[in-house]
């Protein structure tokens, strides 16, 4: 098909079951929003994701929120907005995700950084630290219900807030709710807390 057809058009035919009609989206759309993700991602968030990644779990988004009916599209140059408002999105919640307290991209040393000391590589957990952890993973898999422990897989997985609470059926606040209490058991575990 020639790049000239409309972009809805596209849409439309990969709605009705034209596979190669996605692959055409992609050709159409993924370097400009390649480039978008590489600019927005900065240098030290860039060593976990790249945009490459980003890109892939855009269309991956963008496909499954629009075969459930999510989405739709009446202009060609409404796609495209779409497209890079997702690319934006998810840009930002990688962002937060590798920006929290234990997770966070600006914490990180590296050898290129000159920051490096040998002291660091000596830091490793021991046997006893491997098993404290396993063992408080175990203790809090075992008092979640069923619904939780997916809650908490979806977010292993790389799901945000919006698409958990889609998929388990429950609401945002539920999502947030049930990994808040995770964290706080975490983090309670991992300081050697009770209870």
């Amino acid at each position: 098909m020639s790049g000239s057809e409309p972009a809805k058009d596209v849409l439309q035919r990969w709605r009705s079951g034209d596979q190669k009609a996605a692959e055409e989206l992609y050709l159409r759309y993924g370097e400009r929003l390649f480039r978008l993700a590489e600019r927005e991602i900065g240098e030290r968030l860039r060593r976990r994701v790249g945009p490459d990644d980003i890109l892939q779990s855009v269309f991956a988004t963008f496909f499954r929120r629009t075969a459930q009916g999510e989405f739709s599209i009446q202009q060609s140059g409404s796609l495209w907005r779409l497209l890079a408002q997702i690319t934006l999105n998810k840009v930002r919640r990688q962002a937060e995700f590798h920006g929290a307290r234990r997770r966070d991209v600006r914490a990180e040393v590296h050898l290129d950084d000159g920051q490096f000391s040998p002291e660091l590589l000596a830091r490793t957990p021991t046997r006893e630290d491997v098993q404290v952890l396993l063992g408080e993973l175990e203790t809090l898999v075992a008092e979640l219900d069923p619904a939780e422990t997916e809650i908490v897989r979806l977010t292993a997985e790389g799901y945000s807030v919006g698409e958990i609470g889609a998929k388990a059926g429950c609401s945002r606040w539920t999502v947030r709710r049930v990994l808040n209490r995770v964290r706080e058991r975490l983090d309670k575990g991992m300081k050697g807390d009770s209870g």
